[in-house]
């Protein structure tokens, strides 16, 4: 196996806003928002995307091959599997894991990570603490490192925190850490989408961003939030996932981040 693949993983079903990887934003589904941008990342082979064999996933796998991008389809539940499985299938030793909750997923970062990650020659490559919250990151894996996780790991492990095992047990791998920019990093900001007004404060910021069909960066949107920061009080009231703040938690064992503080 050789090279490194961008990975994202969707699917249709989701306890809070089922189908929201079709929500549209300026015209365009979401997924196909991400899958676009993402596309501008160098550094890698290519774009591939990991849904589920349900059949409910067809349009998500029909968008993604009018795309380009390669498909993989796995099992539901066992998100580690089928990302083990999907890095299999593309022969690449390395993946760029991301979610499709993400449409502004920073391909800046993105591929400042690839680059520190062959650099270090690591395992696990990402940018610690509550940054993780804003739905802008992605993480660079090795495909050893995602068997090893799925091998020695618990069906926990195997869930939507796939990187959980790694973070639980940070001896048996060589770890890279990041910052992210200054010009980024908003924790206070929710820029992923799971929630109705998630989705609310998304549309906004492509009705507002979207020109001549351009899609925005994350620092655009970001930009926008602090010139008009009642955007950000659309959806600032809602709670993270439990998963997320306790991988937060976690990053305080493995790169010194206190939760909630900023990385020095």
């Amino acid at each position: 196996m050789s090279g490194t693949w961008i990975v994202v993983g969707a699917r249709m079903a989701s306890a809070r806003y089922p189908g929201k990887a079709l929500v549209p934003l300026a015209g365009r589904p979401l997924l196909d928002v991400l899958l676009t941008r993402l596309q501008g990342a160098t550094g890698v082979e290519g774009v591939a995307l990991a849904t589920s064999v349900n059949p409910e996933n067809e349009p998500l796998a029909a968008l993604a091959e009018r795309r380009g991008v390669r498909v993989f389809r796995g099992a539901e539940d066992d998100v580690l599997g089928r990302f083990v499985e999907c890095a299999h299938a593309l022969e690449a030793a390395h993946v760029v894991r991301v979610t499709a909750d993400n449409p502004l997923t920073d391909v800046e970062t993105l591929t400042a990570l690839v680059e520190l990650h062959h650099l270090r020659q690591a395992d696990y490559t990402y940018v610690p603490g509550p940054a993780l919250l804003m739905g802008i990151l992605s993480e660079v894996i090795s495909t050893a490192a995602l068997e090893r996780s799925w091998e020695r790991g618990e069906e926990r492990h195997r869930s939507e925190l796939m990187t959980l095992y790694i973070k639980e047990h940070p001896q048996e791998f060589v770890v890279a850490t990041a910052t992210l920019d200054e010009a980024l990093l908003r924790p206070h900001y929710r820029l992923t989408v799971d929630e109705p007004e998630d989705v609310a404060l998304m549309q906004a910021l492509f009705a507002r961003l979207v020109k001549d069909e351009r899609l925005p960066t994350t620092r655009e949107a970001i930009l926008l939030l602090d010139r008009e920061p009642d955007l950000a009080t659309i959806n600032g009231h809602l709670m993270h996932k439990s998963h997320n703040l306790r991988s937060v938690a976690l990053d305080a064992v493995i790169a010194g981040v206190a939760p909630g503080t900023k990385r020095p």
